[in-house]
């Protein structure tokens, strides 16, 4: 007896049916947790995703339709199915003029012009050879290339080619030993979606506190948006590593004429039958990107979000559900301090290796404060960027930005820059310089109707058995480099003195 038709059986035994496809067109409910991704534009968040499905009994491939465009796929995570997940993919060659045409070279399509002098219109079976980069028609034996002939043309698709998808698509082949219907977790990171923390201190008409407003501002740069989610934000320095989502820009049609390279201006009309069109724009959702939008622009809510500790990070959880919209910024309050101390301290760093000596130079401005209740503040406070605004005249005025470079935890300090002076200056000379030490003399004039604190701060460099050798008042030190505080009253200047030695030149 032959072993043939034994062996056909067991691989027919052996080889699973064919799959039935379940289609999820949008999750039910939906979270989103944002990461702050400083190194890098494309963010991270961790979507989670409930999702119900009518599966058979036996194989079928689940499609899980419009998760999020930036999507690691070997991050995704299905929970809930009956049985086991034989394999899963993401289908990310979405539907869009350049993919369409991509992928019916070799189809019959319909071409249609219209007569630019009549307005009547002409149809006949073409098909397609080239695109998009060039687009080539064989039209009754004749290679004619779209928008070339000087009228206007269209090309009409009958079906969309298989394999492509009008969303981004995760899919599952899973085995189901029974029929029934189940909710499902989908889970999965993304990039793309990012947030920052953005604030904006005014200064009190009693020049010694300020109101400080913290804003969360979360960036939708993908083309997903997420309606109605529960969403939270963690600060924090994130470990990660470097990842290449995949690549789902959409394909633009490029127009080739030779040799004039084009005798029609932009781009060709498409339509998928029955007369429905599909213009192409090069992107699937004709939604304007919010480029460089100002975050006091973007939409705000008025709730704030409430902090939390989440192990070494801080997790900010935003009171209400909100809606995070493909190509969008929004912002949610959540801090609000109406009087945070701060001390204005005026600033001059002496650096060795740059001139040693030259005219009057304004000095530095710098607000000092401590993240404490007792100086009106005693919250954590994310790095972002600080906007500063000065009231005056009954109105308010733009004062300068200042970037918060570190995340400032509850009682430590921490500084605004507040630009230069117009009424306080320095002038720097340096009297000796013996190879193996230097010596400085500093003036400092206030022309302010007020007293004033000056800080003089000296770079110590790398230099060996670096050490101040002499001085007319004593330092204190900042980060290792010695520091001198001068009380300067209204209309006077003071004058400092120092000697810096070294071991080696």
């Amino acid at each position: 007896m032959s072993l043939a038709p034994v062996i056909a059986l067991l691989l027919l035994a052996a080889t699973p049916a064919l799959a039935d496809t379940v289609v999820s067109a949008k999750p039910e409910a939906v979270a989103v947790v944002i990461y702050r991704d400083g190194q890098s534009a494309r963010g991270l968040a961790l979507i989670i995703e409930a999702r119900t499905v009518d599966l058979p009994a036996g194989r079928s491939r689940i499609r899980f339709e419009d998760v999020g465009d930036g999507i690691i796929p070997q991050s995704a995570a299905v929970e809930g199915l009956p049985g086991r997940i034989a394999e899963r993919n993401f289908d990310y060659d979405l539907l869009s003029p350049g993919s369409l045409l991509g992928h019916s070279i070799g189809q019959t399509v319909r071409l249609v012009r219209t007569d630019i002098r009549t307005g009547r219109e002409h149809q006949e079976p073409a098909t397609l050879v080239s695109g998009p980069d060039g687009v080539a028609l064989n039209v009754g034996g004749r290679i004619e290339a779209l928008h070339c002939g000087g009228e206007t043309e269209r090309l009409v698709f009958d079906h969309a080619p298989a394999g492509l998808s009008d969303k981004p698509t995760l899919s599952v082949l899973a085995d189901a030993p029974r029929a029934g219907r189940f909710t499902l977790r989908v889970s999965y990171l993304t990039e793309r979606l990012n947030w920052a923390a953005d604030y904006v201190a005014r200064i009190n008409p009693d020049g010694r506190t300020l109101a400080l407003t913290g804003w969360i501002t979360l960036a939708n740069r993908g083309a997903t948006g997420f309606a109605d989610a529960p969403t939270e934000v963690v600060a924090g320095n994130l470990a990660r590593q470097s990842v290449n989502p995949p690549d789902i820009e959409t394909s633009p049609v490029e127009t080739e004429c030779w040799p004039t390279e084009t005798t029609h201006g932009g781009w060709p009309k498409l339509q998928l039958g029955r007369d429905v069109e599909l213009l192409v724009t090069g992107s699937r959702i004709p939604q304007p990107m919010l480029a460089n939008v100002s975050p006091m622009m973007a939409g705000a809510l008025q709730k704030r979000a409430v902090q939390s500790d989440l192990g070494d990070y801080k997790l900010y959880t935003l009171a209400e559900p909100t809606t995070v919209a493909a190509h969008q910024t929004k912002q949610v309050m959540f801090l609000s301090q109406p009087a945070a101390r701060f001390e204005t301290v005026y600033t001059h760093t002496v650096n060795e290796y740059e001139a040693a000596s030259g005219p009057p130079e304004p000095a530095g401005v710098m607000m000092r404060l401590e993240n404490n209740t007792g100086h009106g503040l005693g919250q954590p406070l994310p790095a972002g960027n600080i906007s500063l605004r000065l009231r005056y005249g009954g109105r308010e005025l733009f004062a300068g930005e200042h970037p918060l470079t570190r995340d400032v935890p509850v009682n430590e300090p921490f500084e605004i820059d507040g630009g230069a002076a117009s009424d306080v200056s320095i002038t720097q000379r340096m009297t000796s310089d013996t190879g193996r030490g230097k010596a400085f003399e500093l003036t400092a004039t206030n022309a302010k109707s007020t007293a004033v604190t000056v800080e003089i701060r000296h770079q110590r460099g790398y230099r060996a058995g670096f050490k101040v050798a002499a001085e007319s008042k004593a330092h204190s030190l900042k980060a290792g480099d010695p520091v001198w505080r001068l009380a300067i009253p209204a209309g006077e200047s003071r004058m400092l003195n120092y000697t810096v030695a070294f071991t080696q030149p």
